[in-house]
């Protein structure tokens, strides 16, 4: 075939490129004071800042999220055994710029409190100050034009097959879930909620053309103050709210496959009315949507011909396969002290998973997934003040790979949330918290393709022809493959096959391999 006759087929390929991974610092300074109808400070037990992402956009270089911090502090007056809550809220706008091409972006943000320090100014103010940081990163679509096929100049093609998120859909909405809850018969009338929170687990979506059905179950815990006679108490209580999602995606239908990220923005309970025994929960709740449509197709990857020097351009792109879901449990047990007075009784106890990390450990062959692990009691003592107590403890977990996947190529995105936790006493001054978590999350086989962008052969650098002999003994050291042999021959991986009745071109064993020179 003549050299003018040489041609190259390319095709676009979409790979993914981390455009942003960094973290954003938000102090939090408040300063309470406290309205009329409460009482006086006497012992603050415990401070909180807890933060949520509320919602997130990217316009144009620079993406934006908004970033909610509930302040909750429990304190006890004196002269009395009850627990008193002041809350106070406060939202914070977040920018930063995005450096490059950012399309078809997916965004993970996770916020996290580094610290908070409350100073009692006097009984009826409180200083507080901390500071919460956010992980900010983002994944974007790489358009890269790879060669498929080239035909003419005695060239040669090695071929790799390539399965690849040909399409992806992202899509995020914010749904408020209104629900009313009523009071067991058994449980005394509400006076004030001291804690509230949600865990949500998704149980299954449905595509259908331009929508997405998700469902799951909201999980949610509360803790209130109440009067049960004379003695002033606190009581737990659980309960579920199921949940039905439709999410507009525009282009989405069967052929794709969804991931559906689902987070509590806020969970606020509060008395309805003046029903005592009803309840109405405000449930905000942020669904993140990836679809994704896979296509598999050979790309060229190396490439030489029998009779001219070639040049060639080569592109490295990450390639992420389809995700495959895990979902592990690990059970972690502590024991929580208390050195005072004797614990009387104990009114409700749970935990909270935080600084998830997943690291490949080489020596045991598997992904490890760290997490510290906070647990606490919440009580009166014998002489009926509340108390407030807390420890830590942290596990490891092994994950163990699919025997298809690589740990060179593989990562883990993950999280955690909280299944169940229980509680008993040990002894008078001890309680024993038995907590399952559950990691659960995405193992993504990111390959590292190596592919030809360009490729063009050289006329006038003709190689130089065997006249003399037709073959060449050739000696195999057990590493070599067909494809490197016949290119630095200046063959074709079918000749040597022939000639030599092979099968494929798999790595060979020691040996002699006839060489057919065809240049």
């Amino acid at each position: 075939m003549d050299t003018m006759d040489f041609k190259v087929n390319k095709e676009i390929f979409t790979a993914s490129t981390v455009v942003l991974d960094t973290s954003c610092e938000q102090s939090v300074e408040r300063d309470f004071v406290l309205p009329d109808y409460c009482p006086d400070i006497f012992r603050v037990l415990k401070c909180r800042v807890i933060p949520k992402i509320l919602s997130q956009s990217i316009n144009g270089e620079k993406i934006t999220f908004e970033l909610a911090v509930l302040i909750r502090v429990l304190y006890q007056s004196e002269g009395s055994g009850k627990l008193n809550c002041l809350e106070q809220k406060a939202t914070y706008s977040k920018s930063v710029e995005i450096s490059g091409e950012c399309s078809n972006p997916m965004v993970s943000i996770t916020p996290h409190t580094d610290y908070v320090n409350c100073r009692v100014v006097n009984q009826r103010r409180l200083d507080v100050r901390g500071a919460v940081t956010s992980r900010v990163r983002v994944t974007a679509e790489k358009k890269q034009p790879v060669i498929v096929d080239a035909f003419g100049g005695n060239i040669q093609l090695k071929k790799t097959l390539v399965t690849y998120p040909a399409k992806r859909l992202v899509s995020s909405k914010r749904v408020t879930v209104i629900e009313e809850l009523e009071l067991g018969a058994a449980k005394p009338q509400i006076d004030a909620v001291i804690r509230s929170d949600c865990t949500v687990f998704p149980h299954e979506q449905k595509i259908i053309a331009g929508k997405l059905v998700t469902k799951g179950d909201a999980e949610i815990s509360m803790l209130y103050t109440c009067t049960n006679g004379e003695e002033e108490r606190a009581e737990p209580m659980k309960f579920t709210i199921p949940f039905s999602q439709i999410i507009d995606i525009e282009g989405i239908d069967e052929s794709y496959e969804a991931f559906v990220d689902i987070i509590p923005a806020s969970c606020e309970i509060m008395p309805k009315g003046e029903a005592d025994s009803l309840l109405e929960c405000e449930l905000v709740l942020i669904v993140n949507c990836t679809a994704l449509k896979f296509e598999t197709k050979e790309a060229v990857c190396d490439a030489y011909s029998t009779c001219y020097e070639c040049e060639l351009e080569n592109v490295g792109c990450r390639v992420d396969s389809k995700p495959v879901l895990i979902g592990d449990t690990h059970e972690l047990t502590a024991q929580v002290k208390y050195e005072d007075e004797g614990i009387k009784c104990i009114y409700d106890a749970w935990c909270e998973a935080d600084n998830l990390s997943v690291r490949f450990d080489d020596e045991k062959g598997k992904y490890v997934a760290s997490c510290n692990v906070n647990f606490t009691v919440v009580g009166k003592n014998e002489n009926d003040s509340p108390v407030y107590l807390e420890t830590e403890a942290a596990f490891d977990h092994d994950i163990d790979l699919p025997d298809d996947y690589s740990d060179d190529n593989s990562y883990i995105d993950a999280k955690t949330r909280v299944k169940s936790c229980s509680y008993h006493l040990l002894d008078e001054n001890t309680a024993e918290v038995k907590a399952e978590i559950e990691i659960c999350g995405y193992l993504y086989d990111a390959c590292a393709k190596t592919m030809l962008s360009n490729l063009r052969t050289l006329p006038d650098k003709p190689k130089e022809k065997q006249e003399n002999y037709a073959l060449k003994l050739c000696y195999c050291n057990g590493e070599e493959d067909i494809w490197e042999i016949a290119k630095k021959y200046s063959t074709s991986v079918s000749a040597i096959l022939d000639e030599n009745d092979l099968a494929d071109d798999k790595p060979l064993d020691y040996g002699m391999l006839l060489i057919p020179l065809t240049n």
